[in-house]
């Protein structure tokens, strides 16, 4: 009986050995497609990311030229991509471009990689592996009105220099033909330098470069510009558009407007510089100093009220000796601490309206210099960095500039500008 269990024995070894024998070059086969096939996904993730990349500095770049567009994305595809020894060769990359139905560009990028196969090459019909990847992005149309400081402290702190050529190259990274851009400045009044429209290089260049220091910080109405020339613009249906506002100030927004009886209904602005404590009126038009505005309800017969509006009588025939506020829904007395407190809301009132619109606006905030209010800027821009932020609004971003004055105070400009530039073009792409 043992003599025929070892039989057994010895027989199922046999046919083991036989099984292993007949089924090694299939789990060597397995395993050979398995280590060709997990080289062919990294070289797909790899094509994936250098593709996306491609197609990304295509778009960044548009406004350079389609052909400056194309050599740049292939730049970029072959510092991503890197080189392999599995590649037979170069892969094989396309930018092309186009329109879709609102005259938007598209920008679509394929490439193809060819990699030798190390253990499926022993047949002949899987000697190398083709993978493929494709990107394409639709370049939004952007609606912009930056918003620039002219009061008279950029004379001394370097910024009267150091913004025009960082303006200047921040809407270089633009498009004339398919972008509309605004520049709105603020000293003691707010204008519209440029109003919003296409081909606006050139003009918002010039205007920057041709731009006066002097006045306090009437930022509130600079916002308030750039909101009106924003919301100006027709939106195409089906047209991908981002919405931005850049605004830029080396001071506090210290300054605000309102109507007063002078009997008559007159338009004031009031508040103050970056130092001092008294609050002046000035000429909304203009922005002339009409000097302190009083607040002892005095009448000043020597002086006419028709000539100097900040000698402004209430309907009871006295001066006016205060302002309405908005933010506490109450009348409050001329100071400065009352009027700035005034202005921080009403620009945060419109930052908010603007981020709330149908078509919602990226807010972004520059501050330059050391007398800046960063908390105020931070929650201009719903940055994230802000204790208010919302991130049910559009997140923005706050960028400080604080060596001015200095010899690094032009270069840090212009590179926080194109941060922010990179920011929108990514906006722009997504």
């Amino acid at each position: 009986m043992s003599r025929r269990n070892g039989d057994i024995r010895m027989n199922e070894r046999g046919q083991v050995a036989v099984l292993l024998a007949m089924c090694l070059p299939l789990l060597l086969l397995f395993s050979a497609l398995a280590i060709d096939i997990g080289f062919a996904y990294v070289t797909k993730a790899r094509l994936s990311k250098s593709v996306d990349a491609a197609c990304l500095t295509a778009m960044k770049n548009l406004s350079q030229g389609q052909t400056t567009a194309r050599t740049l994305a292939l730049s970029s595809f072959t510092a991503n991509y890197g080189t392999s020894g599995l590649d037979m060769n170069s892969p094989i990359v396309n930018v092309s471009f186009s329109t879709n139905g609102a005259g938007q560009t598209l920008v679509g990028v394929t490439a193809t990689a060819t990699i030798r196969t190390s253990f499926m090459r022993l047949l002949p019909q899987f000697q190398q592996i083709t993978v493929a990847n494709t990107a394409q992005a639709t370049r939004g149309k952007l609606i912009m009105t930056v918003v620039l400081d002219r009061s008279g402290s950029m004379k001394n702190n370097g910024g009267s220099s150091a913004l025009p050529p960082a303006v200047t190259m921040f809407v270089n990274y633009f498009d004339n033909a398919s972008d509309e851009v605004a520049m709105a400045s603020f000293a003691s009044h707010a204008k519209v330098d440029v109003a919003i429209n296409y081909n606006f290089k050139t003009p918002i260049a010039t205007a920057v470069n041709a731009m006066p220091y002097a006045g306090g910080t009437f930022g509130p109405g600079g916002l308030t510009l750039a909101q009106m020339q924003n919301d100006s613009v027709t939106v195409l249906q089906g047209q991908n558009v981002v919405k931005v506002v850049v605004y830029f100030t080396d001071g506090y927004a210290n300054e605000i407007q309102d109507t007063f009886l002078c009997p008559a209904s007159t338009l004031l602005n009031y508040g103050g510089y970056d130092s001092g404590s008294s609050v002046d009126s000035f000429d909304p038009t203009n922005g002339t100093d009409w000097g302190t505005v009083p607040t002892n309800g005095t009448y000043k017969s020597d002086i006419p009220y028709t000539s100097k509006p900040d000698y402004c009588k209430s309907s009871t025939g006295v001066y006016v000796k205060t302002f309405y506020s908005q933010q506490n829904s109450t009348q409050e007395s001329f100071t400065r601490a009352n009027v700035t407190a005034e202005a921080i809301y009403r620009a945060l009132r419109t930052t908010t309206a603007m981020r709330t619109e149908t078509i919602p606006t990226y807010v972004y905030s520059i501050g330059l210099g050391s007398n800046v209010d960063q908390a105020f800027l931070k929650q201009l821009a719903n940055d994230p960095a802000s204790t208010t932020y919302n991130p049910n609004q559009p997140t923005g971003m706050a960028q400080f500039v604080p060596n001015c004055p200095s010899t690094q105070c032009t270069a840090d400009l212009q590179q926080v500008f194109q941060t922010i530039a990179s920011r929108i073009l990514l906006r722009l792409t997504q």
